[in-house]
């Protein structure tokens, strides 16, 4: 048997005397999906901060193919930062408005040259289905998918291999959910990425993920395969889940994109 190429055990994320978190432990192998999923303030996105170093948690592991990042200062996450980029859930507030989507999307790249970076993010946006005519145009000049593939596109810039997706397509209309998710699917499947997918839509999740943990009150209260988790569940929080639309976890605090250059390895 391999080892999980991340994997997360006792995880605690207190506020004073709050637990955000307490004490969750899931792993994700290489490759697959694993969808955190539960009502609001349950602690799916305080686990994604804690994921991505936004937040040090106050115990328990985070050990990134074989490294522990949980307690790593600064300087020692640096040069592990572009293994683990963020989506977030707003496409725009995400997004500098004052930016092009080519600097947008080549901003992680400081250390290659202006034709490089021209280029890399021209193939980037290419990639996730945006043509080279979007490289001059500003955030608010494209539709919420458009603005969510460049986010993507951005992330991808790094080259990484985990992908935190925190409610990324809660803020799309369902045709464009669908097209954004396939464009996941089609990039994971390309690119061999693993992805952590928080989302609140069990139907989302559904078309996705190979693995699910349900939260409650910062706690993991049920785990397994997607067709277990979804058909056979052996909580009734989770049943309960099913039958309700629930609203989405927002990223609190700072605004999105006052964290992505931290995300990229640069000074927020």
């Amino acid at each position: 048997m391999t080892e999980p190429f991340l994997s997360v055990r006792d995880l605690v994320v207190s506020y004073g005397d709050f637990r955000a978190v307490d004490g969750v432990s899931f792993d994700i192998d290489k490759g697959q999906t694993l969808a955190v999923v539960g009502e609001s303030g349950c602690g799916k996105s305080t686990i994604a901060r804690a994921l991505v170093r936004l937040v040090t948690p106050t115990s328990g592991q985070i050990v990134l193919d074989g490294t522990d990042i949980a307690q790593l200062g600064e300087k020692q996450l640096r040069p592990l930062r572009h293994r683990v980029q963020m989506v977030f859930q707003d496409p725009y507030g995400s997004l500098d408005p004052h930016l092009t989507a080519e600097k947008i999307v080549a901003e992680p790249m400081r250390d290659r040259s202006r034709a490089d970076r021209h280029a890399e993010a021209a193939r980037l946006l290419d990639l996730v289905g945006l043509p080279t005519s979007a490289l001059d145009r500003r955030p608010a000049e494209f539709s919420g998918g458009q603005r969510q593939r460049i986010g993507i596109a951005r992330a991808l810039a790094t080259s990484p291999d985990l992908l935190v997706l925190d409610e990324a397509t809660s803020a799309l209309d369902v045709s464009v959910q669908a097209q954004v998710l396939a464009l996941l699917a089609d990039l994971q499947r390309e690119r061999g990425l693993t992805y952590l997918f928080i989302s609140h839509n069990l139907g989302v999740v559904k078309q996705i993920s190979d693995r699910i943990v349900v939260m409650r009150a910062g706690r993991l209260v049920e785990t397994g395969s997607t067709a277990d988790v979804l058909h056979a569940p052996t909580e009734g929080y989770t049943r309960a889940l099913r039958k309700a639309a629930l609203d989405p976890t927002t990223m609190r605090g700072r605004k999105p994109r006052d964290v992505v250059r931290q995300l990229q390895g640069a000074p927020a």
